[in-house]
């Protein structure tokens, strides 16, 4: 039963692995460098339109729902047992559901990680256009997760879409031998 499951989730889980050890990695490096509230421009020639800021974050991404750290933990907790359980139903063909799913699992657990230690989230990513607008910030785990969601709902519609048209040929086919 191990070695069934090892089989369908070495991949996903070891994406898992790679996102959260960046996603601490990069939190620690913040951490240990940049006082709070303390921003640099790493890049000299994209000057603040990307910028490197320690921020704390209390919600969930973007800023929302701000102090409800433990509904963050049970949710976190939830979803990546989810995840784990889920990964024995996926074949291991399916590498980039495989892929998305790790990336999911290892933001989880990167945020995870920050607000069981740190009680809350460290963010440091900020993009925008100076004096007019900033894209909020966020982190590797963030990033990871909402890129992995954003593709798991476009795999999703695709796989659906690709199945409605395989089932409309099928209905018309035998309509079509009958008008003939």
């Amino acid at each position: 039963m191990i070695r069934q499951y090892w089989t369908k989730a070495w991949l996903p889980l070891l994406c898992a692995l790679i996102v959260t050890l960046l996603d601490q990695g990069t939190k620690n490096a913040i951490r240990a460098n940049l006082d709070l509230y303390t921003g640099i421009a790493p890049v000299a020639f994209l000057g603040e339109a990307f910028q490197l800021e320690h921020v704390p974050n209390y919600g969930a991404a973007f800023g929302i729902l701000q102090n409800a750290g433990l509904f963050f933990l049970v949710t976190s907790v939830i979803v990546s047992g989810a995840i784990i359980v889920g990964l024995h139903f996926v074949e291991p063909a399916q590498r980039f559901l495989q892929i998305l799913l790790g990336m999911a699992l290892g933001g989880a657990l990167g945020n995870f990680i920050d607000r069981l230690t740190q009680g809350y989230v460290t963010d440091f990513l900020k993009f925008g256009i100076p004096g007019r607008a900033y894209w909020p910030t966020f982190n590797v785990a963030d990033a990871s997760i909402t890129i992995s969601v954003i593709l798991l709902i476009l795999l999703t519609w695709r796989d659906e879409s690709r199945a409605a048209a395989k089932g409309k040929g099928r209905a018309q086919t035998p309509s079509a031998a009958n008008s003939a």
